[in-house]
Parts: C-alpha cells; sequence; structure tokens
C-alpha cells in the first residue's frame, strides 16, 4: 500500500511541516529557498510511483515555524529523516536547496547516497575567476533592480520580476506558480536576519571533501553565475557529473519536465 503521511516534526525551537508518499527507494527533496514543499507538486505524482518520497518545509517558509534564535539548517534535515525513518536516501536539491544538500551530505555522508545537485546556489565565489567575478555583478544588479521596483510597485512587482530574472524558460503557467510560490512565502523573502547555519567554513569551500557522489544538473537559460557554480561543484566533487540542459532555467522541473524526469530516473536506476 501507498504510504501517505503529513505531519509536523518537533526541532529546537520549533516545528517542521513534512508529508511523505509513495514506496520504495527513500528520495528527499530539499526545495529553493523563496518556496515550500509545493515546489515538488508536479514531480510528486510520478515519483512516488518508483520511490519513497520525503519533502518538507524549511523553517520560516509554508508551514513550518519561524525561526526565533540560531538554529542547524543540517539538524532540521537530520530531524525530518530520522522522523520519517530514513537511513540513508538521495537527496535532490533546487537552488538553496542544493546548497543545504550538500553541507548535509558532507557531515552525514552514511545518511546519503547520492545528491542530485540542481542549479546550487552558493552566492559570491571565494577565490573568483574574472568570469565568476563578472557573473555575480550581474547577480547583484538584479538584486539591486529588485530593491528598487519593490519599493516603487510593491511585492507582485518584485516576484515577478525576480522568476522572470531566475526563469526565463517557464511557461506562463509555472510562472505563475513560482511567482505566487514566492509571494506565499514573502516571510523568509524579507528576513531581516537569517538565523540558519550549515557548515563552518560553509559547504562551497569544501567540494573536494564531498564523500558521496554528485549528479549536478544546471540548465542553459539560468543566470551565468548558477552555470559557472555548476561547473566548479562539477570540477572539484571527487566523484561528480555535470548535465546540462539547453531548453531549462533555473528550475528545470518546470521549465523541462521531460529531461528532468529522465535525468532523476537515471539516478535511480
Amino acid at each position: 500500500m501507498t504510504e501517505q503521511n503529513e505531519k509536523f516534526v518537533d526541532v529546537p525551537g520549533g516545528h517542521l511541516h513534512r508529508r511523505i508518499g509513495g514506496e520504495g527507494r527513500d528520495v528527499v527533496l530539499l526545495n529553493p529557498g523563496a518556496a515550500d514543499l509545493r515546489t515538488w507538486d508536479t514531480v510528486t505524482p510520478w515519483l512516488e510511483r518508483i520511490a519513497r518520497v520525503t519533502t518538507f518545509d524549511y523553517r520560516d517558509t509554508g508551514l513550518s515555524s519561524t525561526a526565533t534564535e540560531p538554529y542547524s539548517e543540517l539538524d532540521d534535515i537530520a530531524a525530518v529523516l530520522t522522523d520519517a525513518g530514513v537511513r540513508d536516501a538521495v537527496l535532490v536539491g533546487v537552488s538553496d536547496g542544493a546548497r543545504r544538500a550538500l553541507a548535509f551530505a558532507h557531515r552525514h555522508p552514511e545518511r546519503v547516497s547520492h545528491v542530485v545537485a540542481v542549479a546550487g546556489s552558493f552566492g559570491e565565489f571565494p577565490d573568483p575567476t574574472p568570469e565568476e567575478e563578472a557573473s555575480r555583478r550581474v547577480m547583484r544588479e538584479h538584486f539591486a533592480r529588485l530593491e528598487k521596483v519593490h519599493a516603487a510597485d510593491g511585492l507582485q512587482a518584485r516576484a515577478e520580476g525576480d522568476i522572470d530574472g531566475w526563469a526565463p524558460a517557464l511557461d506562463a503557467h509555472q510562472r505563475r506558480r513560482m511567482v505566487g510560490l514566492q509571494l506565499a512565502n514573502t516571510y523568509w523573502v524579507l528576513l531581516e536576519e537569517y538565523l540558519g547555519t550549515e557548515l563552518d567554513p560553509p559547504v562551497k569551500h569544501r567540494f573536494a571533501e564531498l564523500a558521496v557522489p554528485v549528479s549536478v544538473l544546471v540548465g542553459e537559460r539560468d543566470f551565468e553565475a548558477t552555470r559557472l557554480w555548476a561547473r566548479r561543484l562539477a570540477a572539484q566533487v571527487p566523484d561528480a557529473t555535470l548535465t546540462v540542459l539547453p531548453e531549462a532555467d533555473h528550475f528545470p522541473m518546470l521549465s523541462a519536465p521531460e529531461a528532468f524526469e529522465r535525468h532523476l530516473r537515471g539516478v535511480l536506476g
């Protein structure tokens, strides 16, 4: 019988909303930062036919509690996996979710069989090449434009401008989905201080130390900075592959769903 399970997991200082569906090999999906577990609504229907799928809302997003004190992102992931009875899993993370998945795999390699890092977002490059520095200038300009749009035209215009920058390949329906998710998670978007922590130093400095296989997936229509992070990740992780989807942007599961499904099915064997 297929398992369907939704509950709240207690963690120090709060709670996390999580769902489980399907049966088979454990797969844990980690969504982008300015979204929640509904990001995966187009993926879980087919994935739950071949795997046991766990999704959850980070603190400050979705139905999870807001953070009032510093907390560990990695301990939160561990709490969800333990509550769900997951011994080891394939972690699939998109954008900020890829960063969290990689950091968790670094700390707990015994609990991760594979990481699929999709459009990983890591911020500024350590010791950037001229090409990397130029790409980050573009990103900083994008964020500065969003602040001006927000001040002039409000949150809806800000969300639309942000999604149009990251995801030019989305059709009208999926664009509305991602704009809506960002608006629904405005609390996270507008946080004055983010209280979550990962590794120290962060995983972006420690790709070469990762001991699990990593499949790096990136869209050709994503920001150049994301594509350069994908190259850096694939070059530095000891056991990594890089796949570039020509038709995809920052959200390949929405902009190139068939290619994304083929890739993930390939990882799962």
